[in-house]
């Protein structure tokens, strides 16, 4: 996954023949930074096929495609769970994103050599999702000079697509202009709607998350205040907004990524689960990811996972749907018959129960209840 790793790819220089760069390359495919970087670039040889239909079912370019997909799987597969939990920390957000990267090159691969193109362009544009989530995770090394050769103007797709696979390379200031532009398209078509104000989060996930740019944030921010055309609910959460990225840029000593700095952060949330507490959980949720890439107690890890559970229950963006449950779960098993466990499992339990809750009632499959029942034991319930 160089998705995750990036910082570690690009640490090579190229040497002076072509016959040392080729024994370079083979030395480096061996080791994790090589194998990162093998990720990379199938990936980006991909790219111009993923974003075109027709060059991407054209039966000329069948075998090649096949091939670079295969590439890519491999690559994917190639990478050991333990090594990127050494290295990014106990935390299920990578190891989830990781299980998911291995899953749909796989299946891409299979209905690809099957004739199923369109299914199989599905799951490989959604690696680059998988990957946009793992590079707003935390700040986690610099923007990549590799990908600094890479045109996005040659893939046809939208501006927000185009932010999407910019991050996937840590490109985090061109991706933030193609998110400004898909805002901006939102405006002039008048569209003020979910996809707008989600827009809005995206680019605040980067700023704050990628890159730790409050002040960058707080200009955004104030600039969005000012179109009179923005709902007046949403003004107000833009201006609660606002009122956090001040108080974080005049504060910034306070964000340590600790236990105790991210519940501080999340103290400035008045009301559980409101989106005007967006600022504060991208914030306490970094502090909180940065913790577990050194944390090493079972229990405070267990405390984090409830932490994370809680703000990704608030944080309502497409994609982080289901990391509510995974660390609810993950903190259950880490500190089982606890007090933390017996609230992991309660809001678990919710969760589900909403989740099979319509105008027929709620139906629950019978798996899921087995798995509320074990759960329920470990927890000490």
């Amino acid at each position: 996954m160089k998705l995750l790793l990036v910082t570690f790819l690009f640490a090579f220089t190229a040497c002076s023949s072509k016959e040392a760069v080729k024994n370079d390359h083979s030395q480096n495919v061996k080791s994790w930074p090589g194998k990162m970087r093998n990720t990379a670039e199938s990936f980006q040889e991909l790219l111009p096929y993923i974003y075109n239909a027709d060059k991407f079912s054209a039966p000329k370019n069948r075998s090649t495609v096949e091939k670079k997909i295969e590439r890519f799987a491999n690559s994917i597969h190639n990478i050991e769970t333990k090594k990127a939990r050494s290295i990014l920390g106990d935390d299920p957000y990578i190891l989830q994103s990781l299980d998911q990267l291995k899953d749909f090159s796989s299946r891409a691969k299979d209905i690809y050599a099957k004739g199923d193109f369109k299914h199989s362009r599905i799951l490989l544009k959604a690696t680059t999702d998988t990957c946009f989530k793992c590079h707003t995770r935390v700040k986690f090394g610099p923007e990549s000079y590799y990908w600094k050769n890479f045109k996005i103007s040659s893939i046809d797709t939208n501006p927000l697509e185009k932010a999407h696979i910019l991050v996937s390379m840590r490109q985090y200031a061109e991706a933030k202009l193609y998110i400004k532009k898909h805002i901006s398209e939102l405006e002039l078509d008048g569209k003020y709607g979910l996809s707008y104000e989600n827009a809005i989060k995206y680019y605040l996930m980067i700023s704050l998350r990628g890159q730790n740019t409050i002040e960058q944030s707080k200009v955004f921010v104030q600039s969005k205040i000012l179109n009179a055309k923005v709902p007046t609910e949403f003004h107000y959460t833009l201006k609660h907004w606002l009122k956090d990225l001040k108080y974080w840029g005049k504060n910034s000593s306070e964000l340590t990524p600790t236990l105790a700095g991210a519940t501080q952060a999340l103290k400035r949330s008045k009301k559980p689960n409101s989106e005007r507490n967006t600022v504060n959980n991208l914030i306490a949720s970094s502090l909180l990811h940065s913790y577990l890439m050194n944390e090493k107690q079972r229990k405070n890890k267990a405390q984090a996972y409830y932490l994370l559970g809680n703000i990704y229950d608030s944080l309502i963006l497409a994609g982080f749907w289901d990391l509510p449950e995974v660390y609810y779960e993950m903190c259950i098993k880490y500190s089982p018959k606890s007090s933390i466990a017996k609230k992991c499992y309660n809001r678990y339990r919710d969760n589900i129960v909403v989740g099979y809750s319509g105008s027929r009632g709620t139906l629950i499959p019978n798996y899921e209840y087995e798995r509320l029942e074990d759960l329920k034991k470990e927890a000490g319930l």
